[in-house]
């Protein structure tokens, strides 16, 4: 009678379909072509039009964005679509992907920091301005304009020294017009008030004959 029972435990067991795995690898990467298919030929897309093209968009274009086999532009708009997912996971991937290339000289790595900086600055993450003024260390403009823009993004009081300190010694017109323009948009002047020049020595006039 065990001997029966036990034939019979294990006939149950074997015809028991086994779990499915949590992920699915062939899905996944049919979300990821659909992605950079749409980017390759989307520029600026919506946070509805990211949300229609898969389940999991924030990983989609994560993936997307620290894949160097991509095409340099489906990287960059896939890096720029992950301000609409502020999860904390993608903050950490913004975070380090800055950290990283901070002082990038490859111009697709300073193209991608660049879009990681306003991703970032958007989402006004806490240890957001401290990442951000990384970037002031890059030798390219552009990416020091993002920096300063990012850090306007902010809003946060810790970006206003930031972007003070900045504005003390840089010397590229381009982000020093930028860093001023964030500081007037958090209200903040721009710098001391210009001293008036000193008044103009005038010939006395001749009294006499």
């Amino acid at each position: 009678m065990t001997l029966a029972i036990t034939f019979l435990l294990a006939a149950l067991h074997s015809a028991t379909p086994a779990a499915a795995p949590s992920a699915d690898p062939g899905r996944a990467a049919t979300e990821r072509s659909r992605f950079e298919a749409y980017l390759g030929d989307h520029d600026v897309p919506s946070a509805a039009e990211l949300r229609a093209l898969g389940k999991t968009p924030d990983k989609s274009l994560m993936a997307l964005s620290s894949d160097t086999h991509a095409e340099a532009l489906v990287r960059a708009r896939a890096t720029a679509g992950l301000r609409f997912f502020p999860t904390p996971e993608v903050k950490t991937f913004l975070g380090k992907l800055i950290q990283k290339n901070a002082k990038a000289t490859d111009a697709t790595d300073r193209l991608i920091v660049r879009r990681a900086a306003l991703a970032l600055g958007w989402m006004v993450g806490a240890s957001a301005p401290d990442t951000l003024a990384l970037l002031f260390d890059n030798d390219d403009v552009e990416v020091r304009v993002d920096a300063a823009i990012g850090l306007g993004l902010t809003r946060a009081e810790a970006a206003v020294g930031y972007l003070r300190r900045r504005l003390a010694v840089e010397s590229a017109p381009r982000v020093r017009e930028q860093i001023e323009r964030q500081l007037r948009a958090m209200g903040q002047p721009t710098n001391e008030p210009e001293k008036l020049p000193p008044p103009k020595k005038e010939t006395p006039m001749r009294s006499g004959w």
